[in-house]
């Protein structure tokens, strides 16, 4: 099982966006996904359903030291389920005394490791490197970085390599999975510069291939609750683009399936 995080200096650049629909593109490819929401204001929840909204979840189990058993959400996908993020009030307010945060995030991060239920594990983090992000980073195999395309988001990319490094430094095990561009805008010169001048900037497999573009496709996706590729009967163009950037982080997650013999043909007819 791979543990994955999605994570972002600053807010506005689709995390959550990126996280459910990578989600659904990992399941639909055949992977068995666990969405986890460690967002306090529960945006997969409010992204995906009212039922989700209004389910225990991660920090009621972090707060009580229950098991997640039970509060895993299953979804018309039978190879994704959701775990949302609950009530996290007891976690950042210490209403509860001698709960130690960290450790029983830890705690609930190997029951889900030893469940063996899941090919990856994707979490949505909060905005920031600091609090329950960084308690995360620590925790997980490797983190996906969603920069906007746009002049200013530049500079926050040597800040978030920086505080990998540090992590890596004191021990962690965190490998980038890549830095995906997102808002692009292909009709806007500022934009292209930006990922041209990364290209340039940063070494070859750091930025992926993989773009997803602005669009206000993915507003109406939010409001009614779906992937964007469950939003119409005929997926919109959107869409595969995270298709493409599931199949392009599969060997970095090193997601791999049993290879047929070479040998061997899938015929036609029988």
């Amino acid at each position: 099982m791979t543990v994955l995080a999605i994570t972002s200096q600053k807010g506005g650049v689709g995390k959550t966006t990126v996280s459910v629909n990578l989600a659904y593109s990992l399941a639909r490819r055949g992977w068995n996904t666990l969405l986890v929401d460690t967002d306090p204001q529960g945006s997969v929840g409010l992204s995906l359903s009212e039922k989700a909204r209004k389910c225990k979840g991660l920090y009621d189990a972090v707060n009580s030291g229950a098991s997640v058993e039970g509060m895993i959400l299953g979804t018309r996908l039978p190879e994704l389920k959701i775990l949302t993020s609950g009530k996290p009030h007891g976690y950042f307010e210490a209403v509860q005394p001698g709960i130690d945060g960290v450790a029983a995030m830890r705690r609930v991060v190997d029951e889900l490791r030893g469940r063996k239920q899941f090919d990856v594990v994707l979490i949505d983090t909060p905005a920031g490197l600091q609090g329950i992000t960084g308690d995360v980073l620590r925790m997980a195999d490797a983190v996906l970085i969603p920069q906007q395309a746009e002049p200013l988001g530049m500079r926050s990319i040597p800040q978030v390599l920086h505080a990998i490094q540090s992590l890596r430094a004191g021990g962690s095990a965190l490998e980038v999975a890549g830095i995906l561009m997102t808002m692009v805008q292909n009709e806007q010169r500022e934009s292209t510069d930006v990922i041209r001048e990364l290209r340039a900037l940063l070494p070859a497999r750091l930025l992926l291939d993989t773009l997803i573009p602005r669009d206000p496709v993915f507003i109406k996706a939010s409001a009614v609750g779906v992937p964007v590729g469950l939003l119409y009967q005929q997926p919109p163009a959107v869409a595969h683009s995270f298709d493409q950037l599931a199949a392009e982080l599969e060997p970095r997650l090193r997601l791999e399936r049993a290879r047929p013999n070479e040998h061997e043909h899938t015929k036609l007819m029988d």
